[in-house]
């Protein structure tokens, strides 16, 4: 076997709950963890019976959801190219949102999971990070030029949340599958701000008593394992400016490979 198709992001942007619509159709063995971010590691290629173990059933498709494979510049720099090592005939879903939004969503998920101590507009001056990630013809026109337009589905969120029948049914005939009905309860979309998580600390425990704490931890919703954020968090103005500089020419570029006019994301307030 070998996976034919990759959610390669946006993080923060609905990945989660788009792959466990498509987990759900039956010609579908989508990878346990969702996101194995095989490709991110250069020796990927002496751990390829590892990456398969992760593919539980047979099935017309494999496919996985790693969103690190667009996150330029940290991680292996030549995903792409080794992807297409792997399999020339991949196919890639990308579904991203208002980067402002986007910005927001990951500050949230980062600060509550220990990765951020300081408020939004400190991590935005002093992280790159969160800007590079929503520069979304940055991080996919490699993608594009290796494989080819026609093998990369570029979807936004908005669509998704409002109709997500419809951006299912066109991700569909995009793996050349049939369409099915998916209940929107199946779905569990991804809300930061109210998502319980666990402080970073605790993901790979290396011994029983972390092991039964973490257990702990998840179990009691009132256990507390850092500190939360109370009210979500507000970009300045001066921020904002900076950050719609800084993403006005990508956000052109989008504009042009998708043929939709993304104005609204140029605005301020």
């Amino acid at each position: 076997m070998k996976v034919n198709f990759i959610v390669i992001g946006a993080a923060k942007s609905a990945t989660t709950s788009l792959c466990n619509g498509l987990s759900l159709h039956p010609d579908i063995c989508f990878s346990n963890p969702k996101e194995p971010q095989f490709f991110s590691n250069p020796d990927w290629r002496l751990k390829i019976e590892n990456y398969h173990s992760h593919f539980k059933n047979d099935a017309k498709l494999y496919g996985e959801g790693s969103t690190n494979y667009t996150k330029l510049p940290l991680y292996n720099k030549n995903i792409p190219i080794d992807i297409y090592d792997y399999n020339s005939d991949m196919k890639f879903i990308y579904i991203i949102r208002h980067p402002i939004d986007r910005i927001v969503s990951h500050y949230i998920h980062a600060f509550n999971r220990g990765y951020e101590t300081t408020d939004i507009n400190t991590a935005i001056n002093n992280n790159p990070h969160f800007l590079n990630l929503s520069k979304y013809y940055f991080q996919l026109h490699s993608y594009i030029e290796v494989f080819g337009r026609e093998n990369v589905k570029l979807l936004f969120f908005d669509d998704f949340v409002n109709n997500p029948q419809k951006v299912l049914n066109d991700v569909y005939s995009f793996l050349n599958i049939d369409s099915m009905v998916i209940d929107k309860k199946n779905l569990n979309e991804n809300k930061s701000f109210n998502k319980r998580v666990v402080h970073y600390k605790y993901d790979a425990p290396d011994t029983l008593i972390k092991k039964i704490k973490k257990i702990f931890i998840i179990l009691n919703q009132n256990f507390i394992t850092s500190k939360k954020i109370a009210e979500k968090p507000v970009i300045s103005i001066k921020n904002k400016e900076m950050l719609i500089k800084a993403l006005q020419e990508d956000i052109y570029n989008i504009e042009k490979l998708t043929n939709r006019d993304l104005s609204h994301w140029l605005k301020i307030n």
